[in-house]
């Protein structure tokens, strides 16, 4: 109920009762937004991509939503901040958690400039099971997931299945055929998600 709590969170069929918070929650609106997500253990290209991609999209004014995790994630809030945008880290974890821990300089950051907000209470551990529970968040704070690289039993695509299923779109940076990398990035194209080749 409260006038901070994301409007676009009603839409769906579990919406958490609470969210815990840090950083500039006034700036969490219905603006342009898109959830960038791929691989933890990337590739140097891909690292490249979503990092360049959302600085892009950042300084265009479109808010880059990510799940704080190595990889992918990282390249992609960093390119958000570097772009001058409002980054928006989800956790699984608890909000005093800061996991994962080597990433600590990039949550001071978004701190500062961004969001980072969870359902999880305080003290909550990042186990693994949380993970899929947060990515329906992540889903539905957004227009558009982008899945930048991911691997065919990535959790990026638990993401954009939910992303599909509550009627958002799914983009994705083309991988090269055959290369595990990208197994299961290649098979949401073939399914119909749309190819991005720019910001």
């Amino acid at each position: 109920g409260s006038e901070n709590y994301p409007s676009r969170l009603y839409s769906i069929e579990n919406p958490p009762p609470v969210l815990y918070y840090k950083g500039r929650i006034e700036r969490l609106c219905d603006g342009a937004a898109i959830t960038a997500i791929g691989s933890r253990k990337c590739s140097e290209a891909a690292y490249e991509a979503g990092y360049s991609i959302s600085y892009k999209l950042a300084s265009s004014g479109v808010c880059i939503i990510a799940g704080m995790a190595e990889g992918i994630d990282t390249a992609c809030t960093l390119g958000a901040l570097d772009g001058g945008g409002f980054p928006v880290g989800v956790l699984g974890s608890g909000i005093n958690i800061l996991y994962p821990f080597e990433n600590r300089p990039l949550f001071a950051r978004m701190f500062k400039t961004g969001l980072i907000i969870t359902e999880f209470s305080p003290f909550t551990e990042p186990k693994g099971v949380n993970f899929p529970i947060r990515n329906r968040i992540m889903a539905a704070l957004c227009d558009g997931v982008l899945v930048v690289e991911a691997r065919h039993a990535s959790g990026a695509l638990i993401t954009a299945r939910h992303a599909a299923e509550q009627g958002r779109d799914v983009f994705v940076v083309p991988g090269k055929p055959g290369d595990k990398l990208y197994e299961g990035s290649n098979l949401l194209l073939k399914d119909g998600a749309k190819p991005v080749l720019s910001a």
